[in-house]
């Protein structure tokens, strides 16, 4: 875990120089946002607030439900939750408001909240990593670069999902969840009411990565020019401001740490932009 937890602070300083060269409008709205934007509700097992932590972006953890008014809403993966809170945020969301979900939120919560939409195929996966191939046009699209391999790693019992609604659109999917458990969805968003939901397997916060192939063990450096198209300067940035050398993290390690970033990143910056 020590090894991923620098994988993240690198990822976050990575994330916001990949904004400044080739996003500086998402840039400035990222800049200006404040702990009244985002709220997060704790979980058992994931924990999206370390990501936040990492960038530091400020933000409302576990508000009053009464008070609160977050432009977008995180729930943290866990094996229950109180029925007040999802009923509240279920107003949220039909009330215009942004609501992320990761791995068993989708059996506690989701399917709760939003009948009809997703639910858990009951089955369970293993502790595994899988490959990603995102949807033209999707959230996930925007985050990884054509090329780089993408990957997102599976907690032991992640819970893969069923879509049971045609207006439900897929972010991104695995032809390995497709082959291994007949359920190839990774991410999902849904609108509801007036407002939007996003839901993904497995966490936000990983514990690990594996460097399956060649590639996935090169330098960091490596993901930080294929995988995020920094510019020498900005790789040299990156590896100053962090106080990290080349080889200090792999290319996996940073993969799956800048992916889960800048998904949140991202989430975060289109809720903004459509309040």
């Amino acid at each position: 875990m020590k090894d991923m937890q620098k994988a993240y602070q690198v990822a976050a300083v990575a994330v916001k120089q990949r904004f400044i060269e080739q996003r500086p409008e998402d840039l400035a709205i990222l800049n200006k946002i404040s702990q009244k934007d985002i709220a997060v509700y704790s979980g058992s097992y994931d924990h999206v607030e370390e990501i936040f932590q990492c960038l530091k972006l400020p933000i409302q953890i576990n508000p009053e439900l009464q008070k609160l008014d977050a432009k977008i809403i995180f729930v943290n993966c866990s094996n229950s939750y109180d029925n007040k809170l999802i009923n509240s945020l279920k107003k949220q969301v039909e009330n215009g408001k942004w609501l992320v979900t990761s791995d068993w939120a989708l059996g506690n919560f989701i399917s709760h909240a939003f009948p009809d939409t997703i639910r858990w195929n009951k089955q369970h996966t293993k502790d595994e990593v899988i490959s990603v191939e995102p949807s033209l046009n999707s959230l996930w699209s925007e985050v990884v670069v054509l090329g780089a391999d993408p990957q997102w790693w599976l907690e032991t019992s992640s819970h893969p999902i069923k879509i049971l609604s045609p207006k439900v659109t897929i972010e991104a999917a695995s032809h390995d969840l497709l082959v291994r458990y007949k359920a190839p969805v990774v991410a999902v968003s849904f609108d509801w009411g007036k407002g939007h939901v996003f839901h993904v397997i497995s966490h936000f916060w990983c514990k690990r990565s594996r460097a399956l192939t060649k590639r996935h063990q090169g330098v960091c450096t490596d993901f930080m020019e294929a995988g995020m198209r920094l510019t020498d300067d900005g790789i040299n940035t990156v590896l100053s401001e962090t106080n990290i050398k080349a080889d200090t993290l792999n290319f996996a390690q940073l993969q799956s740490a800048a992916t889960a970033t800048e998904l949140v990143v991202q989430l975060c910056i289109d809720a903004i932009k459509s309040s």
